[in-house]
């Protein structure tokens, strides 16, 4: 028997009833939340709005650190400014960090260099000879993702 109750049958009472709660609580709870996915189907942003509600359990801070380490003075700062420059040189150096950890690819199928304006990409010429070598080596029995058109739907229509 467990402390606090004077009988087994007032612990057994206590379970039931502790039971029935906990059921009553957890099917209220669903159609709860059924009832708020329903009322927000329609609008993309209340339903984020509510899957992060469910999701995030801490409280999100808009507080900046105290203080903040400087690697370049090997110390603690807390000074707004010296704290701003210590983020903007992180995430200025951080893409070229990252991107020099990436392997060299194995091979190219393609040119990787193209001389021209910096910020633009060249498509090559095609002939139909190539598009009709690329959808012979489709294989039919791979599956298409939801909004891509069936292989053997390409395979009828190639020479169309």
């Amino acid at each position: 028997m467990r402390s606090g109750f004077s009988s087994k049958k007032a612990y057994a009472k206590y379970k039931k009833y502790r039971n029935k709660v906990t059921h009553l609580l957890k099917v209220n709870k669903k159609s709860y939340y059924q009832s708020q996915f329903l009322s927000c189907r329609n609008d993309s942003g209340k339903m984020w709005k509510l899957i992060n509600s469910l999701i995030s359990s801490k409280e999100k801070s808009s507080c900046p650190p105290e203080k903040l380490f400087d690697p370049i003075k090997s110390n603690y700062t807390s000074d707004p400014e010296a704290m701003s420059n210590i983020f903007n040189t992180y995430f200025v150096s951080i893409g070229h960090q990252l991107a020099s950890k990436i392997p060299p690819p194995v091979h190219h199928t393609y040119p990787v260099k193209v001389n021209g304006p910096k910020n633009s990409f060249v498509l090559h010429d095609t002939s139909v000879e190539e598009v009709n070598m690329v959808i012979n080596n489709l294989l039919v029995s791979k599956s298409n993702r939801q909004n891509d058109i069936p292989t053997h739907i390409l395979k009828l229509c190639r020479n169309s």
